[in-house]
């Protein structure tokens, strides 16, 4: 465990910190992905996973971050980058016999990206519960739980336990690429703790398949590229913001991220009543996806070799 932080963080972050391996080709996606053989340009090796592109955008922001990940053997550079957006690492739990997750990000003319990822070192649910218990007074003192992608169990054990230790907590919930390896049973068990979600169309679809009463109960943002975004509340009304047309487009990698950040950035001013601020959410989160298809990379700086 890492301890080199500002004081009381009003939001705590669990997500995947990883090295991005980020390269371009120039024929456009078949039906299943890049194919067998395909020429990429040179690569880019940046810093990204959900849980730090996260920290970057609301440090960004000026929001400081309790981060809840887990790290291996190299994240030397990347505890330096998290101290200089101003997160606390209190919560980020090392395993020194791994090595940090890495994903491998292929883009196609039209923005469809491809993913290969290796998901670092592994921590027991029981284990990360412990983790959690260490620093449960910080989580007690954050005002907003965001939870991005990562292992099922592990999200809905933090949830748990926030829910457990800090009930009047904003919970927001972006599932990501973890949504359509959850049934029923699990998207439920997460749900419950979860006042806001945010998803794009796929995930949104893969809910209402296999729980589709989550949506009854929740706030929900739903994303789904240059469509309209929808506002789905809790009384049945559906609000939609539309989304202007940006170009050229860069690199899609971490839009999302920055799409929820700039949501939750919002959501910050006012956690107990926050859907007084959907409007301002919708459009913060829009500028910061924006400002991120411009550059290479989730966090934009290059990483040396």
């Amino acid at each position: 465990m890492t301890n080199n932080a500002p004081k009381n963080p009003a939001v705590a972050v669990l997500g995947a910190l990883a090295y991005d391996r980020i390269a371009t080709i120039q024929t456009p996606f078949g039906p299943n992905g890049p194919g067998l053989n395909c020429k990429v340009s040179a690569t880019t090796e940046h810093m990204g996973g959900c849980g730090g592109n996260l920290a970057y955008h609301l440090g960004g922001l000026q929001q400081s971050t309790l981060l809840l990940s887990v790290s291996g053997s190299d994240d030397i550079r990347y505890q330096a980058a998290l101290r200089s957006y101003g997160a606390d690492l209190c919560g980020l739990y090392k395993d020194t016999n791994a090595s940090c997750a890495t994903a491998y990000i292929l883009t196609d003319p039209q923005g469809q990206q491809f993913t290969a990822f290796h998901s670092g070192p592994e921590v027991a649910p029981a284990v990360w519960v412990q983790h959690l218990e260490s620093i449960g007074s910080k989580l007690t003192d954050c005002r907003l739980l965001l939870c991005a992608p990562f292992p099922p169990e592990l999200m809905r054990g933090t949830m748990a336990f926030m829910h457990e230790q800090n009930p009047s907590a904003l919970v927001v919930w972006a599932p990501g690429q973890f949504t359509d390896q959850m049934d029923a049973g699990m998207l439920n068990a997460c749900s419950t703790y979860a006042n806001w979600l945010v998803v794009n169309a796929h995930e949104a679809r893969h809910i209402r398949a296999q729980a589709p009463e989550i949506f009854l109960s929740k706030t929900t943002i739903i994303t789904d590229g240059a469509a309209p975004i929808e506002a789905l509340l809790g009384d049945g009304n559906i609000r939609q913001y539309p989304v202007e047309k940006f170009t050229p487009v860069v690199d899609p990698t971490g839009s999302g991220d920055a799409f929820t950040a700039g949501v939750v950035s919002q959501l910050l001013r006012n956690t107990t009543q926050p859907l007084t601020y959907l409007d301002a959410a919708i459009e913060a989160g829009t500028v910061l996806a924006r400002q991120c298809l411009g550059h290479h990379g989730a966090q934009p700086a290059d990483l040396e070799p």
